[in-house]
């Protein structure tokens, strides 16, 4: 069955790149129909073996895409929304390459040697800084490497602290990677927001958490467990923006998506990483790469299905009368911007996955006029993404977390944490209010 689902998802792939480098209407049609028809099948290989919380949440999602349609009459919203997730399973394709690309880079020792350097007493900082680096590339990858540093027989108490930090570092890549499924999503709604701008604005939003993080949560704080941290981390930041280089760079002299040109640009400068290595194997990344395709399948099928609700429910906004309830609000927009950013991070508390709330949101607020820049409406989107999928027992983070630290996820969401995220979250919501009143 593994065999089988590669072959899907590496022909999904393959179909992706061809009906993005051959924009002739007929060839991008048909392959537009057979990518359908072939996610079709791949969601129906892989939902049976898919762990059980995948089951329950894409069951939830696909009774209340079926209600939908039932009471408006929008089933054509569900062959649209097969059409727009097509494009999913290659983004997370390239994404693999990357993350096998990254195992092979020296960086990665390098990122190791620095974690197993820092002083256990006061490393916290170092923690946040060289997760988020890494993240910023294999994202929950990352635990792997940080995981071992501290022995198997480490206290439980140990691990749970270390992976708190962890979490506050990973937790604020989504704000601005244009690796993440959170910024692919936004992007398929907000496609005008330029990347660089938003990685931009990101980027100063992911600055201020770390200055929050390390003022207020940091256990013994210190400067120069900070420095070392950074100091090591100079390599792997070379990298990392030569790979966001090349997708801001083909976002701005083609008319592709975010999605589209990630797809395209990363994979030959992920072969030429590779060859720089002395000891680097192209044919050992692929195979790494082909065989993670059949790990892939649980994030594919919440994605894919919760787009396919997302656009029946599009679909379905103007005969529900939501929208002009929501016009009669008049809701401010710093309220708009709140209600984007405490909803996601409320819903993450409760377990919900993101992609759920991001998907009705964006649908919601994208519907209306809502005086919120698109810039700003994206970024709170990201920052409510981010920093709730760190308290969220839902999120893939907080999942993987557990297992490579061997402790049960309930005790993976701290109190620390929670508090983080709130208040971090209430003063980058000020800050976007504050510039949207400049950019609306």
């Amino acid at each position: 069955m593994n065999r089988i689902l590669s072959i899907l998802v590496g022909a999904l792939w393959v179909m992706a790149v061809a009906r993005i480098l051959v924009p002739l209407p007929l060839v991008a049609e048909a392959l537009t129909w057979a990518m359908t028809g072939a996610l079709v099948i791949y969601l129906l290989a892989i939902l049976p073996t898919a762990p059980r919380h995948t089951k329950i949440l894409c069951s939830i999602l696909g009774a209340a895409t079926v209600a939908i349609c039932a009471l408006y009459g929008q089933w054509n919203g569900i062959v649209d929304g097969l059409t727009r997730a097509s494009i999913f399973p290659g983004f997370l394709a390239t994404i693999v390459l990357l993350r096998a690309t990254a195992d092979q880079r020296p960086e990665i020792a390098a990122a190791r040697r620095m974690f197993s350097a820092l002083d256990p007493a006061r490393r916290d900082s170092g923690i946040v800084i060289g997760t988020h680096m890494i993240g910023f590339i294999i994202q929950v990858g990352v635990f792997a490497i940080l995981a071992p540093i501290l022995g198997r027989d480490a206290a439980a108490e140990e691990r749970r602290e270390v992976f708190t930090a962890a979490i506050r570092g990973m937790s604020v890549v989504p704000l601005w990677s244009p690796f993440t499924v959170g910024m692919a999503v936004a992007s398929q709604y907000l496609p005008l927001v330029p990347l660089w701008l938003i990685m931009s604005l990101g980027l100063s939003m992911a600055i201020i958490c770390f200055t929050v993080s390390y003022f207020g949560f940091d256990r013994n704080r210190g400067f120069q467990p900070l420095m070392l941290a950074m100091r090591s981390l100079v390599p792997v930041v070379i990298p990392i923006l030569i790979a966001a280089a090349a997708v801001v760079a083909t976002t701005m002299v083609t008319s592709l998506s975010t999605l589209q040109a990630l797809i395209i640009a990363l994979p030959i400068p992920c072969l030429l990483a590779i060859l720089q290595v002395p000891t680097g194997s192209i044919r050992r990344a692929l195979r790494q790469t082909v065989g993670g395709f059949s790990q892939i399948g649980p994030e594919t099928s919440i994605i894919c299905v919760a787009t396919i609700l997302g656009i029946v429910f599009e679909a379905s906004l103007a005969h529900t009368g939501l929208i002009g309830w929501l016009e009669n609000q008049n809701l401010a927009a710093a309220v708009i911007i709140f209600t984007v950013i405490m909803t996601m991070n409320l819903a993450g508390l409760l377990g919900v996955h993101p992609m759920v709330t991001g998907t009705m949101l964006l649908v919601m607020f994208t519907s209306v006029p809502t005086g919120v820049a698109d810039l700003i409406l994206m970024q709170a989107l990201l920052v409510g993404w981010g920093l709730g999928s760190g308290i969220s027992i839902g999120s893939l983070s907080v999942a993987t977390g557990a297992t490579m630290f061997r402790l049960p996820p309930t005790q993976l969401v701290t109190r620390a944490n929670i508090i983080f995220a709130f208040s971090t979250s209430a003063v980058l919501g000020t800050i976007l209010s504050a510039l949207n009143y400049f950019l609306a």
